[in-house]
């Protein structure tokens, strides 16, 4: 049995060197699929290297792909993981599945492939790709995990309802060949809800998951954000950036941030929260920014950029 401590894992492409896009987008659900790899194989004791190229890294595919597979070769990993998400059709109705790429097969990959599977997902096994880039150059065994078809509408739907942190538990526990026990959810859980162009109201999303739309140019014209705990809502302080007006009034926790019906991008945001909170925008030109802790700006103001999506997590 391969039993491994040191893993390299990298999220698939760029935002200069874009991935797959339809009912989801490849870029944005492989990131959040790749952090919750990276938190459970380090909760099960693995050593871990964060292999993803930094934000607007490189327009070049191949700089793209040297990035993950020369930091793992020089850091001697003893196993390539890299996260994707397929696509085959302009659109699909139904399921196509999830596999795993392997220059030859090994039992890391069937394992990862066989768990997948139970989760729902159409199991289309180890797929030979001796040519492919990431497979071909690494030093050590390597797969790249496509978690599903970002066409297909059973797949995405079952990717919805299972949500990223499952998956990546779910592969996490497939590598290492062990189970995650006595799992505490967190107490209090940070809910927001955006205000997007042409879209309207978005469904309320949490603890890191997308709100707003990536890919599609729209700005993100208000927001709300509260936490589940309702006696600390009133303890937070949130303030927007917005086009035409400048820095807005500070809000509570649960009030509108923006505007509604007045056509004005938020620019960047700024939350006080008593609960350590991290969080990033998706921003016009610029794409994902890093993450920055409660009481920091995030995304920039004076550029005329718009917000178009924001992610918040308890820290």
């Amino acid at each position: 049995m391969l039993i491994m401590s040191k893993i390299a894992v990298r999220g698939g492409h760029t935002e200069l060197c874009p991935g797959a896009s339809a009912i989801i987008d490849e870029l944005t659900e492989d990131r959040k699929v790749k952090d919750s790899v990276i938190k459970y194989l380090r909760q099960l004791g693995a050593e871990v290297l964060d292999c993803t190229p930094p934000v607007n890294y490189t327009s070049s595919v191949s700089e793209d792909l040297a990035y993950g597979v020369n930091k793992a070769n020089n850091w001697g990993a003893e196993l390539f993981v890299s996260i994707h998400f397929n696509k085959a059709y302009d659109a699909y109705n139904g399921a196509l599945g999830s596999e795993v790429c392997v220059y030859s097969q090994f039992e890391i990959a069937q394992r990862v492939g066989n768990a997948m599977a139970e989760l729902g997902f159409k199991n289309r096994g180890q797929k030979i790709r001796t040519g492919l880039y990431e497979l071909k150059h690494t030093n050590m065994k390597s797969m790249i995990v496509e978690t599903c078809f970002v066409e297909a509408t059973e797949d995405v739907g079952l990717y919805r309802k299972l949500g990223f942190d499952k998956i990546g538990k779910t592969i996490a526990e497939a590598i290492l060949n062990q189970k995650i026990v006595n799992e505490v959810e967190p107490k209090i859980s940070v809910i927001y809800q955006a205000h997007i162009e042409d879209i309207g109201w978005q469904s309320e999303r949490k603890n890191g998951e997308t709100a707003g739309t990536v890919g599609q140019s729209k700005r993100l014209e208000a927001l709300t954000i509260r936490l589940s705990d309702k006696d600390l809502n009133s303890k937070m302080k949130i303030q927007a950036h917005i086009q035409n007006i400048g820095d807005d009034i500070i809000v509570s926790g649960g009030h509108v941030i923006g505007t509604v019906g007045e056509e004005l991008r938020i620019e960047s945001i700024k939350i006080d929260s008593p609960v350590a909170l991290q969080y990033r925008v998706h921003q016009q030109d610029i794409g994902w920014t890093s993450w920055v802790d409660s009481g920091n700006w995030c995304g920039v103001k004076g550029q005329s950029k718009r917000v178009e999506a924001i992610e918040i997590k308890i820290k």
